[in-house]
């Protein structure tokens, strides 16, 4: 956006908005509304620094890397979050760093750990978005359309906010979500100018983490063995679909766990499942992170703070992300006269 629009925007003649980006002119209230409706921010975007965070990106040709609308919900949320830090709405924890794999056996090992950080040693890893929560990942589903990236990662010291594209297919949303889940575990995130491409070594290492992560050698070669003899097909969807990959991430484990060979994968990666082999197999693939979706505790923190009057209903509606509207919002705690007093008392 050239200065040019801005100043149309906004309703001033190009050399104001100049004058205001070199700090030379007073910005009035309504003007300082109208900036930010016409960058599409909330005003305090515009008098507040930016939490001081670093942000990791996976770039894929299939979406489309980078995107600007991500960027700006990716901030938007930090700042959120930052807010709730600050009045004591989520409290503060102790930070986790692992080490960055550097070989196939240490991704399976961090996956090992990860699962054990969240309480899941083993089978399925159902509801994602509430484990990663358990470590301080606060993972977000939001439909940024088609050109809206992957998925985002930002750190907030002990905390991070992930940010997942709900456009795209469920098990790529699982897949984004487990993978933004490693790069909290590792600490290794990086600064907003930097693209991430898809064959860099830690986005391979993280790729591979997260495959172990969601599907388990144990409890995969288990479900392999109930079908190998029988249907293989089957047995690829069984694995897809209790586990909640996609097809093609199915068979690419089968082959890292040296179940497939590569001329099985090329087979199988040409012929996905349609929905009689579904019928076949009696069970269904069950989506996860359907947009809007926000992290469950942090939706239920919300609410209670809105119940206990301590963010308005404007507010909580907006900290939830289009989850929930005002009229929708449970009706507000009686708080006795005497509690109020109290949160006013000077501390003694």
């Amino acid at each position: 956006m050239t200065q040019a629009d801005l100043a149309d925007a906004i309703g001033v003649d190009r050399t104001a908005v100049a004058k205001m980006e070199k700090g030379v002119r007073k910005v009035s209230a309504i003007e300082l509304m109208a900036t930010a409706a016409a960058l599409d921010r909330p005003v305090d975007w515009l008098v507040t620094e930016s939490p001081p965070a670093v942000v990791s990106r996976r770039q894929d040709s299939g979406v489309g890397g980078r995107s600007r609308s991500l960027d700006g919900v990716v901030e938007r949320i930090s700042r959120d979050v930052e807010f709730l830090l600050g009045e004591r709405l989520l409290l503060q924890r102790e930070r986790i760093s692992l080490e960055i794999p550097t070989d196939y056996g240490g991704c399976e090992a961090l996956a090992r750990t990860a699962r054990s950080l969240m309480g899941l040693p083993g089978g399925p890893l159902t509801d994602l978005q509430r484990a990663v929560e358990r470590v301080g990942l606060l993972g977000f589903s939001l439909d940024l359309g088609t050109d809206g990236g992957d998925g985002a990662y930002v750190s907030l010291d002990a905390w991070g906010v992930a940010v997942v594209n709900g456009h795209v297919e469920p098990g790529r949303r699982r897949f984004n979500l487990a993978h933004e889940l490693g790069h909290h575990l590792v600490g290794d995130a990086y600064a907003p100018e930097v693209v991430v491409l898809a064959d860099d070594e830690t986005e391979r290492m993280l790729n591979a983490f997260v495959a172990h992560l969601l599907m388990p050698r144990e409890d995969v070669a288990k479900t392999w063995q109930d079908f190998a003899e029988s249907d293989r097909r089957l047995g690829v969807l069984a694995i897809a679909t209790r586990f909640r990959t996609s097809w093609t991430t199915a068979c690419g484990h089968l082959v890292n766990l040296g179940l497939f060979d590569h001329e099985d994968y090329e087979h199988f990666i040409d012929d996905p499942p349609r929905s009689g082999d579904f019928v076949a197999l009696g069970e269904q693939w069950v989506a996860e992170l359907d947009p809007p979706n926000v992290p469950p505790d942090y939706g239920r923190r919300i609410v209670r703070a809105y119940r206990s009057g301590k963010v308005t209903a404007a507010k909580a509606v907006e900290l939830l992300w289009g989850t929930i509207e005002e009229a929708d919002l449970p009706e507000p705690l009686e708080i006795p006269l005497a509690a109020v007093r109290r949160e006013f008392e000077p501390l003694r």
